[in-house]
């Protein structure tokens, strides 16, 4: 029997709602009474822009941007400001998925990590304008850097575990049409 496309949609939408709840969880878990000294990776955002890359139905804005909000409102950043950023780079990415589509995995990470440094840059740039208080700049290099490193796990755990990998031009896409 076929799989229903619209019930396999959902089904990824919500998944992609439930990593995030999981992800935005476990970094507010008190796992450590010392501010630490080193940054980890954006595991939400190398997530999403996977996702977006492969399967960009999986992921639609207004999803994003809901995701992102909410993790603005919890991890006491500029509500807004991280998740406008990240929807205009997903979206950015999205326009660009038929061309990275056929490419080598290095031609995306390279897409993906120029688009990471960007949207770095503008947060600063715009924190700094607004003369907001921000984390180091050594912490937030080592942020990116972790992050542009995580990437390729994250798509590896994403094609094998979740099954969200890249169409063929001949597949069938979620809502039924060839691509």
């Amino acid at each position: 029997m076929a799989e229903n496309p619209a019930y396999r949609l959902w089904t990824m939408r919500i998944l992609y709602v439930v990593l995030g709840l999981t992800l935005i969880f476990l970094h507010l878990l008190p796992l450590d009474t010392l501010p630490r000294s080193w940054a980890g990776p954006d595991i939400m955002l190398a997530l999403t822009f996977a996702w977006v890359l492969r399967r960009p139905e999986y992921v639609p804005p207004l999803l994003l941007a809901g995701m992102f909000l909410l993790a603005d409102l919890m991890f006491h950043r500029p509500p807004g400001l991280w998740a406008a950023l990240v929807l205009v780079a997903a979206e950015t990415l999205r326009a660009r998925y038929i061309g990275l589509r056929d490419l080598t995995f290095a031609v995306e990470w390279v897409s993906v990590a120029s688009t990471l440094v960007v949207i770095m840059i503008v947060y600063r740039v715009v924190l700094t304008v607004l003369m907001v208080d921000q984390a180091p700049l050594g912490l937030s290099l080592m942020q990116l850097i972790m992050t542009m490193a995580v990437y390729p796990v994250v798509v590896v755990v994403s094609q094998t575990v979740f099954g969200v990998r890249k169409l063929a031009p001949g597949d069938i896409d979620a809502l039924g049409g060839r691509t």
